[in-house]
């Protein structure tokens, strides 16, 4: 059985490559669903997710997901592909998990800063195969992963507050437009580039650095040391672990300029960083970057 279905795998997988369908398709289709063949005989998660939306549709029959792709899960795959005019042959190919992306629908619950977990990790696996995300799929809703929807949300002419609802988890679901390429070419203004006598330098430090504006989802625009950021746009604030460096600490951030550290984040932890920006497509444009931060006298 084994020997059948390894052959049968490797036909499928030779005739997806040759029709470029692999080429073709937006690497999120598979994102859901895995990023390799579903066949019988597998058993994981990705199965699981698989019959959820097959059982919805009424394809799978089985009274609940198992996660182990079986003879009930096979005939609802190729009664699903006969319906949506693809080869019924019972391989979730990309092709298949391209139809199936559709019907994958929104829980109710809203994703924002700070979540974690299996769904963020899925988010964040979306926003990275379409060019957005740059991070670690860590299943933290942190600052980079918040930059990552606010961009998705920007390009795709969505309500852009770093929230995934479900307008923008169906965006994610449907036909998204990709990161353009020249995002990752765009260099950030700096307001203050002339750099610091070594003599006023005490210490310095290789730090990872995201950046953040005023009016993020759950920001009030006023500091953890009482700034308020939307009243003083071309403030140079930071944010900071106060165990690494203390509130009030003068510095110099190599491409950001002098900057005082002024406020702290849930997810700003040890050689972390997040600076402030007034303008949303200079902290878009950021990204995460490592950084040579000096501690000033």
């Amino acid at each position: 059985m084994q020997a059948v279905h390894r052959t049968i795998l490797k036909k499928a997988t030779v005739a997806t490559t040759i029709t470029g369908t692999f080429m073709s398709l937006p690497a999120l289709a598979s994102a859901h669903f895995g990023y390799d063949l579903l066949y019988k005989g597998k058993h994981d998660e990705h199965v699981k997710n698989l019959q959820k939306v097959l059982k919805r549709e009424g394809y799978y029959k089985l009274s609940k997901p198992t996660g182990y792709f079986g003879p009930a899960t096979e005939k609802a795959v190729k009664q699903f592909q006969n319906d949506h005019n693809l080869k019924p042959d019972g391989i979730v190919g990309p092709l298949t998990k391209a139809s199936l992306n559709h019907y994958v629908k929104y829980d109710g619950e809203l994703l924002s800063y700070g979540d974690r977990g299996e769904r963020v990790k899925d988010v964040q696996d979306h926003l990275k195969h379409l060019g957005y995300y740059k991070g670690d799929l860590d299943g933290i809703f942190g600052p980079l992963t918040r930059l990552a929807v606010l961009r998705f949300q920007k390009t795709n002419d969505l309500r852009i507050d770093g929230i995934v609802g479900p307008e923008t988890f169906q965006a994610l679901h449907g036909n998204p437009k990709a990161a353009p390429r020249s995002e990752a070419n765009v260099k950030v203004k700096t307001l203050s580039s002339r750099k610091p006598l070594k003599n006023t330098t005490s210490k310095i430090l290789y730090m990872s650095a995201t950046a953040y504006t005023a009016y993020c989802s759950g920001c009030s625009g006023t500091t953890a040391t009482g700034i308020d950021l939307r009243a003083h746009p071309d403030a140079k604030v930071v944010a900071v672990d106060p165990n690494v460096i203390p509130l009030g600490t003068k510095l110099y951030i190599e491409g950001y300029g002098y900057a005082v550290a002024g406020d702290t984040g849930g997810a700003i932890k040890g050689n972390r960083i997040d600076l402030f920006m007034a303008d949303l497509d200079d902290a878009l444009n950021w990204g995460r970057r490592t950084v040579k931060v000096r501690i000033l006298n």
